[in-house]
């Protein structure tokens, strides 16, 4: 399976004399379970960055950086307040979920409540990058998903494979409209003189998305 921008190439690559790709392996195949290949919907959802950090956390404790935050809560306050915002984000992706479902959706795919203990963002993006790629015919993005590092990627990923992608209102997110989202959440964060490197490079990868083909949809694949 090739994917359109994990690599593999992890800053940490084992766990305990394990290799992260055999983990990635592992968990892929309780997906091979439950589901055959395009026919998912995947729920795309702000976990550890996103409006309620930067405008919560980092506004609550005058802060504009992870750095900063370390810094003035300590190593262990910060990791509480990071959870809790983690704990709050997932409750808010499975109140989407839910709604999603109830507008009739089935075979739905929640990243938020997965947690495989080592594993830092990088592994995170690249299990997701390979569900989506093999499990995954529609996308839907929860409402601020534009200030998210993860689901910034993720909409780059659905439309490099040609999938639709939808907001939360269900309605279509072209890349121009979402390419102009971002660049606003981009403008606000600086605005703040809050650095967001992360977001400006999954602006330039939605900016460089190829026009759209027809064909994408439930039978579509990965090139």
């Amino acid at each position: 399976m090739r994917l359109f921008y994990g690599t593999g190439e992890f800053d940490v690559a084992v766990f305990k004399e394990r290799k992260v790709l055999d983990e990635i392996a592992m968990l892929l195949t309780a997906f091979d379970c439950v589901l055959s290949d395009d026919s998912a919907v995947y729920c795309s959802s702000d976990v550890t960055t996103g409006r309620l950090l930067y405008f919560g956390v980092y506004e609550r404790h005058g802060v504009r950086s992870d750095a900063e935050l370390k810094d003035r809560l300590g190593a262990e306050g910060r990791r509480g307040v990071m959870q809790a915002l983690i704990n709050e984000n997932i409750a808010r992706g499975v109140e989407f979920t839910e709604a999603l479902r109830r507008r009739g959706l089935a075979n739905l795919i929640n990243p938020g409540p997965l947690f495989a203990p080592g594993f830092e963002q990088q592994h995170y993006h690249y299990l997701w990058e390979s569900v989506i790629v093999r499990k995954v015919y529609q996308a839907c993005f929860n409402e601020g998903w534009e200030y998210s590092n993860g689901c910034t990627l993720e909409y780059a990923i659905c439309r490099r494979k040609g999938i639709p992608a939808l907001d939360h209102l269900g309605n279509e997110l072209s890349p121009d409209g979402a390419k102009a989202l971002v660049v606003r959440a981009v403008a606000d964060l600086k605005a703040r003189g809050i650095a967001a490197p992360m977001l400006e490079r999954n602006l330039s990868l939605i900016e460089e998305l190829p026009e759209p083909q027809a064909g994408g949809g439930r039978n579509s694949t990965a090139p």
